[in-house]
């Protein structure tokens, strides 16, 4: 009889208990969040660069409160590619955890991280004049599971 009531006993603290960790709106005690959670999406600041044909200068993205970042593929380097701009190497001002082997990307953090990436943009010599959208995704998972999309563009310009 003992042994009935510890295990019906257990199996309810086992349940809630894991509701609290897999849960977005149940927590059981204090949960985890990032800083300045209330004021979601993050703030973010980028600097659009602008190029010559043959040009290429450093892209600056900084944004608070994320536990992951990756861009789209349009102008990230995903295999042989022949775009007329493209991003290079990614680095970051706070380093990352992990990063998820796909093309492109996907940047990890355990805790919310405030950071700010430089990413070299390359203008091909033959680059037509115009704009070059390209986008990236923020996210976080501590606490309540948020993502957002942001679009911006790379100009090049004549010489």
């Amino acid at each position: 009889m003992r042994r009935r009531q510890f295990l019906a006993g257990s199996v309810g603290t086992a349940v809630a208990g894991l509701g609290g960790c897999l849960g977005d709106d149940i927590c059981l005690g204090d949960c985890p969040s990032c800083t300045g959670e209330g004021s979601w999406p993050p703030t973010v600041e980028v600097e659009e660069p602008e190029l010559a044909p043959g040009d290429s200068e450093v892209l600056y993205v900084r944004v608070d409160g994320i536990t992951r970042f990756s861009f789209d593929s349009r102008l990230y380097k995903c295999g042989p590619s022949d775009a007329p701009v493209q991003f290079g190497d990614v680095e970051f001002r706070n380093p990352i955890d992990a990063q998820a082997d796909s093309c492109p990307p996907i940047y990890l953090w355990d805790d919310c991280a405030d950071t700010t990436l430089h990413v070299r943009v390359e203008a091909a010599q033959d680059a037509e004049p115009g704009r070059y959208a390209y986008g990236f995704s923020v996210g976080k998972t501590v606490g309540e599971r948020r993502s957002k999309d942001y679009e911006y563009a790379v100009r090049v310009g004549e010489e």
